[in-house]
């Protein structure tokens, strides 16, 4: 017997229902994300959680772009450039200080269409901080994105996926939800911009979030092939707001 389609009416729905259905739809709760640039994730630190995901509704052929670590003069504009050629929007998880050092770039990527989120003010590895410590910097990001580009964001992500479940209230509580990812080229590693797009490209399936950096120059050179996998497999790229919605009612 056909099942009838899943409609997830965001506005009308409290958080954990919505979370519900996008389970059913496809979506993924988030799974323990492999360590980043050496760093070993202790086990507990990002297990699941009701407001934790990896991955977004597995059907309609989208998935999301997303982008750590900016924004970087040199790199990220060049990342905005490829994708205002193609009129595709991406979600920049931003770092708060240099959001304060660099408010030009940060107020293009809204100016362009694109999500911006928290991504800690200085990038520090949270599991091992305490509570008002892990506070102190999502709320001087989100001071920091809010006082330069007009938008307060509403998810987050932990700089290397460290991130112990019991922290997640405290990101509850200034109405974060927690971004992980499901695909991860790496690119930190530097392995050569032709082996990032291709393990984008060979691991994108619909309801993806892809992990980036906006960091590196071998990751700019890598989108426009990225860009254009993406664009002759029929993807489509959302911003976070029109492909998870917000994490609260």
């Amino acid at each position: 017997m056909r099942m009838p389609p899943v409609v997830l009416n965001r506005k009308s729905m409290r958080r954990n229902d919505f979370l519900r259905l996008l389970m059913a739809a496809g979506a993924g709760l988030a799974v323990p994300a492999r360590a980043q640039n050496g760093i070993v994730i202790e086990p507990g630190e990002n297990e699941v959680n009701p407001a934790f995901i990896n991955s977004g509704p597995g059907f309609g052929n989208k998935l999301a772009l997303t982008f750590d670590d900016g924004p970087s003069p040199g790199v990220t504009d060049r990342v905005l450039n490829e994708l205002k050629k193609r009129d595709m929007r991406a979600t920049f998880f931003l770092i708060g200080a240099k959001v304060d050092a660099y408010p030009d770039l940060a107020k293009r990527l809204v100016a362009e269409g694109h999500d911006v989120a928290n991504h800690t003010y200085t990038h520090p590895r949270l599991a091992p901080m305490g509570d008002s410590a892990v506070e102190q910097q999502l709320s001087r990001c989100q001071d920091a994105i809010a006082r330069h580009t007009g938008v307060t964001p509403v998810w987050f992500r932990p700089p290397y996926g460290a991130f112990r479940k019991e922290q997640g209230t405290i990101a509850s509580r200034m109405g974060l939800g927690v971004a992980y990812w499901s695909v991860d080229p790496q690119d930190w590693r530097k392995p050569g911009s032709a082996a990032i797009a291709q393990r984008v490209l060979n691991a994108s399936q619909p309801g993806s979030i892809i992990l980036l950096h906006d960091l590196h120059p071998m990751t700019a050179d890598a989108v426009p092939a990225i860009f254009d996998g993406l664009i002759e497999r029929s993807f489509t790229t959302a911003p976070f707001h029109s492909f998870v919605g917000s994490p609260y009612a």
